[in-house]
This record gives structure tokens, sequence and C-alpha cells, in this order.
């Protein structure tokens, strides 16, 4: 049986003059429109070449039209429901092992959420450095709710305690989660036993031998 592979365009549109254009091969993201910049921007990695999509940005021109047109539709039907709302989910890591006093960078993954925006608030050692960190563009999930990725360099060192808050209106309170540096220590017990059973295997032969001499 022959795979098959999966090919998206997903337009998006929202209040405020709001608009996201996404290019997706199977579920991962390709790329998106700039529409400030008026250009479609790649973001494969180098390795795979350069992929051109031609007319990309005329196309998503045409579907943020549509996409508006849809909305205010939208938005006369369902004036008095309410919004729906789901809550994120983050979750916090180093993008490599780290290493003391080697630079590295934390990531807070704000996934399952809807409607944007997300707020996302770093700490270190309970001090706000937020404004040291970067927020990715807002990605789309299969099942409509949307993820986000948002970026902390640091150099890890020991007893510094590292947070992401995580700020959406679906929230009573802000989504906190915690990091800290865990140095793992060689394991010395193999050698120490090692060294141990060396040592008494040593005096053993030397008691032996001392008998022995003696004996004779």
């Amino acid at each position: 049986m022959l795979g098959y592979h999966e090919f998206g365009l997903i337009g998006a549109c929202g209040d405020a003059d709001e608009e996201d254009f996404v290019v997706q091969f199977d579920d991962e993201h390709m790329g998106h429109v700039d529409f400030t910049e008026q250009k479609e921007i790649i973001t494969l990695p180098d390795f795979v070449g350069l992929i051109l999509v031609p007319s990309l940005y005329e196309d998503a021109k045409r579907g943020a039209s549509v996409c508006r047109t849809i909305l205010d539709v939208l938005k006369e039907v369902y004036a008095n429901s309410s919004e729906p709302l789901e809550p994120p989910w983050s979750s916090i890591y180093p993008k490599s092992d780290p290493e003391l006093n080697v630079k590295n960078t934390l990531i807070c993954h704000v996934t399952g959420f809807f409607p944007p925006p997300v707020r996302v608030l770093w700490t270190k050692n309970n001090v706000n450095v937020t404004d040291e960190s970067t927020l990715s563009r807002y990605y789309p999930n299969n099942d409509g709710t949307l993820n986000a990725f948002s970026r902390l360099s640091f150099i890890p060192d020991e007893g510094d305690i590292y947070s992401c808050s995580v700020e959406h209106k679906a929230l009573q309170q802000p989504q906190t989660r915690t990091w800290d540096l865990e140095i793992k220590k060689p394991n010395i017990g193999p050698s120490v036993f090692c060294g141990f059973g060396l040592a008494f295997g040593l005096l053993g032969l030397a008691i032996g031998v001392f008998f022995i001499v003696k004996g004779k």
C-alpha cells in the first residue's frame, strides 16, 4: 500500500485587521505569509533547499478577503452566543542537555488554546526577565486550537530557578511551570567497590603467603 502526504493552506482572520495564512505539509509548518512585508516566509531547514510556492502571497490576500466576509456573517449569526474558550497547556524544557556555564535556551511550549492571544511571562529566581524572551507566531493544531513557543536564552548555574507563566482568558489564574538545573553526579559506586575488592584481595594474598612461609 502506497503512503500519502497531506498538504494544506490554512487561512485565518480576526478583529483589528488580524490575518494569518499558513502552509503545512503532513502537519509540519512549511511557511507563512507576512502581510506586513507583503511576502511569503518559508521556514524549512536549510538542507531541504529552496522551495518556491508561486503566487502564494496573492492567494493569501484573496483568502484573507474571503475570510473577512465569512467572519462578518458568522459574527451576525452568533452575536448572542458565548465565545468558545479552550485553556492552554504548557511545558518547559531546555533546547539541549544543560551544562554548567554553557549557553542554552529554555523553551516554554504552550498548546491547545483558543482563541489567541496568550501571554508568556518569564522569571529567574523570582525576578521578571520577560523582556529577554521571544514569543513565536501561533501555529494551528488539528483540532482547531493553537500552539506557540516562547524562548529564553540563559547560562545554566547551580541554584537558579526559572519559570514561565502563561496567561489566557480561559484561565482563572496564570499557569506556571518551573525548571531548575540538575547536575548528574558521576556514579563512583562500582569503582569504590572494585577498589575495596582489590585491596581485600591483595590483603588475603599477602596473609596467605605469610602463613605459607611461616609454615615452612
